[in-house]
Order: C-alpha cells, then structure tokens, then sequence
C-alpha cells in the first residue's frame, strides 16, 4: 500500500507542481512558482475561471471522511490491512503520533489548497472587467474562493484544532490569508479562529449567487455555515441556516437514494466534489486497495447491528450483500464501479444539525418532528419518538452519516468517549475506549511542522 499512497502522491505533485518533501523551511513546503502564479490566468475573467477551477483539483477533504470514521466506531480493521503495507493502522488503533505519515499529507494537502486560493485573492485585481456581466461573475469567483478557503480550514480545524468543548481559548490552527510561504504563523485560539472564518464565510455569502451543486454555491455556503454554527454552538443560527435549506431541498425516495450512491440522482444533494479516474484520492480508496485486491477498513459490527436489516433502505447501499463487512456507500457509479463522487453536504445532515440545535434551544417538539420525518423516510414502518433527547439524535447522526466523516468529530466536539466494543477491536489486547482529552484522542499536529514553526505546538 505504501507503493500505491507513493504512486498517488507523485500523481498530485506532479498536477500541481507545488509540493516540496526535502526541507522544513517553510511553513508549508510549497514552492512559490506555483501553476496560479502563471500570468495567462490573470489575462481574463474567462482564464481567471480556469485558475479557480483549478484550485479545486487538489480539494482532497475526503481525509476528513477518513479520519471521522476511524478513529472511532464506524469502522474495524479488516484482516488484510497489516503488515509492511497497511494502511492508516496507528489511527485506527489509537497508536499514532506526530510523525504519522498521513497526517503530514493532510497537513499539507489542505493547506497547499489554502495557498493556491490565496494566491488568486492577491491578484484577482489584475483581471479586466469590460461588461457588468463580467464584473458580476468576477464578483462570484471571488466568493467562491473566500468559501473554499473557509471549507478547507473548517475541516482541518476538525482533525488538528483542540475540541470545541473546550471553549474559544483552545488552541487550533493557524488561520492562512497570506500566500507568503516564509511567513510563520502560529496557533490561534478557537475564538480568533472562528473571527476569521465568518469574515470568509460572510464575502461567500455575500458574493455567490449560483445554484451549482458541483462548484460551492449559495446553498453549499449555508450549508457550511449551519455545520459551523453547530460546532460553536450558536444554535440560533444553525437552526436559520438549515430551516433555509429544509425548505428547498426534499427528502429521497427509496429509488433516488439508491441513485444518490450511483451518482445518477442529485436529490438531497446540496454539494458534491465530481470525481473521476484522474482523481487519486476519493471515497472509496479508503476501505479497499484497488492496486492490490484487499479490503482496509471493514463496517464496525456495532455500527451495523444497529440498523433495521429488513426495513431501512440505507442498509442495503451502506454495507455489502454477499460479505455485510463490506463498505459499500462509496460502491461506485453505475458509469464506473471504482468511482464515486464525494457528496460534502446533504440535506440530511441539515435535518440533524436542526433537531440538535432545537433540542439545545429548549425545542424537544421541533427536534422530536425532525428526527422522526427522517426516520419515517428510511425506516418502512418504523416507530414515531415521542420526545428525543440528545443521544437519539447523536445515534441516527451515528447511523445516517456513517462513513461520511462525521463520528470522530461529533465526539469529539461534544467532549464525549471514543467506545468501541470487543468484537470490533484488531486484537485483543486494543483500548476499548479512549476518555476525552486523554492521550490518543486528539490528533497532533505533524512534527516536521513544529519543528519547523514551534508556534504551532499547544
């Protein structure tokens, strides 16, 4: 698998041109002669468009999925991930550190993401405008790009940022504005972090107008500002900005739910990356090795057994027919059965930051009816709550978000234990459970970047 993870790597320097492994004298070993330095992209609002797209092309977030589904009970490791060649073991076990390889990818993915979209910002004022329509769609591109920072720093604030139970004066990542590689910036605490992503998020809402749901847009801001409010528990406004979605976006039926996971139905779709074979890094990489035949990560039996087998269609789209170990949300297209689009934000999650946030509001009622309207939706013949209280809620986000990156960080957001239990665990001898706030259960930021920059340590 380490050849595979080599091979995809020189895939994405080799894209961009941009990445650096041999030294640690930069923040975020990025070389300055970067692709969105190159003057043609500045020549037009046209050209400037392709620069923007093209800050999509390293976009990988599916680590969040990742991380948000091992390193707690989603998953169990399968048997053939091991040896020389195993794949992101120490996370799942809890056994990890600083000098974990895959953190030092996502560390530098992400922010290389982050550098690309501050460079355009820099020079957007270098793109002629010679129409109001020109201008408008300027304004736009420039929304875009304030969102996609606020997405990219937003996910990677929920891998390497302290837990937000622990209030605005924990620490988290740097907030980058500035494509100046030299530059070292050091942690924030949650309460500056948070200042600055809703000054992006505000120009993106502000500024975007479109209706895509494969580019961010107006909708994708609010659905990444309701995710956002959730987090740092303004429950006002993550109940505003799902009730503004709700509204639009309609729940599935069972036959374009089904299309929702092949890729052939939009519906409850607010926004989704499009992936396709040059993409080397998506979903479905993560369960199974493609290279060598042998599944990764399994579906925890925990996870599972909690479902209606008979009466929930998810069941069936989630997990495998022939082998129920198997993950089989990200099964492939019905176009290409190794690729699935990554969908970012649904209209499910929507319903579940609103029970929460009205049940924390003192609104079992409007909890208690979004929790059941999704339910009835999955489950035939499935019996109405008639009150709900916060672990119900967490327990259908359990079931309804399962391998979409969400586990580990509701937990964790939430200062409650990482559990497993004993039939899931690799050998025996693994922890069970991990308390808050112990050893293992934050992620470090990587070495090779403290050492760098000792101002990023906690």
């Amino acid at each position: 698998m380490k050849k595979a993870i080599y091979k995809i790597n020189t895939a994405l320097l080799l894209l961009v041109g941009a990445l650096s492994f041999q030294s640690c004298d930069n923040m975020l070993d990025i070389d300055p002669k970067d692709s969105v330095s190159d003057d043609h992209i500045y020549s037009s609002v046209k050209q400037f468009e392709y620069g923007v797209l093209g800050a999509y092309t390293q976009l990988n977030i599916e680590y969040n999925t990742l991380i948000g589904s091992i390193m707690a009970d989603d998953c169990q490791l399968a048997p053939t991930n091991a040896g020389v060649n195993s794949y992101a073991v120490n996370i799942n076990r809890w056994t990890f550190s600083a000098d974990d390889d895959i953190l030092q990818q996502i560390w530098l993915d992400y922010y290389h993401s982050v550098y690309k979209v501050n460079v355009l910002l820099e020079n957007i004022h270098r793109v002629p405008t010679n129409t109001e329509d020109e201008v408008q769609k300027l304004s736009e591109l420039k929304g875009e790009l304030y969102g996609l920072r606020a997405l990219v720093l937003f996910e990677l604030h929920r891998i390497f940022g302290q837990s937000d139970y622990l209030g605005g004066n924990a620490s988290t990542i740097p907030y980058k504005t500035s494509s100046n590689v030299y530059e070292k910036p050091g942690k924030l605490t949650i309460g500056e972090f948070y200042s600055n992503l809703w000054k992006d998020i505000k120009y993106a809402q502000e500024l975007i107008k479109s209706d895509s749901n494969i580019r961010l847009s107006h909708d994708a801001i609010i659905a990444l500002s309701a995710r956002i409010a959730l987090y740092q528990k303004d429950y006002n406004k993550a109940s505003e900005y799902t009730s503004e979605l709700i509204n639009k976006y309609p729940l599935a039926t069972a036959k374009e739910f089904e299309g929702i996971w092949e890729d052939t139905s939009n519906t409850e779709v607010i926004f989704k990356l499009k992936r396709n074979n040059d993409d080397k890094i998506r979903p479905n990489i993560f369960w199974y090795d493609f290279s060598s035949g042998k599944s990764l990560y399994y579906a925890s039996k925990k996870l599972r057994n909690q479902f209606d087998a008979d009466n929930d269609m998810r069941y069936k789209h989630f997990f495998g027919v022939e082998n129920k170990d198997i993950i089989s949300k990200y099964d492939g297209s019905a176009f290409n059965d190794r690729i699935n689009d990554y969908k970012v934000f649904r209209i499910s999650e929507m319903y579940l930051i609103r029970a929460e946030a009205s049940l924390q509001l003192g609104n079992t009622q409007g909890a208690t009816s979004d929790i059941n309207t999704l339910r009835e939706n999955r489950i035939k013949g499935v019996s109405k709550f008639n009150t709900v209280a916060l672990k119900d809620i967490l327990q259908e986000r359990f079931l309804e978000l399962s391998f979409e990156g969400h586990r580990y960080f509701d937990l964790k957001r939430l200062g409650m234990p990482l559990e497993r239990e004993d039939y899931d665990l690799a050998v025996d001898t693994d922890e069970l459970t991990v308390q808050p706030f112990e050893e293992f259960y934050q992620l470090p930021i990587p070495q090779k970047e403290i050492q760098a920059n000792p101002g990023l340590k906690y």
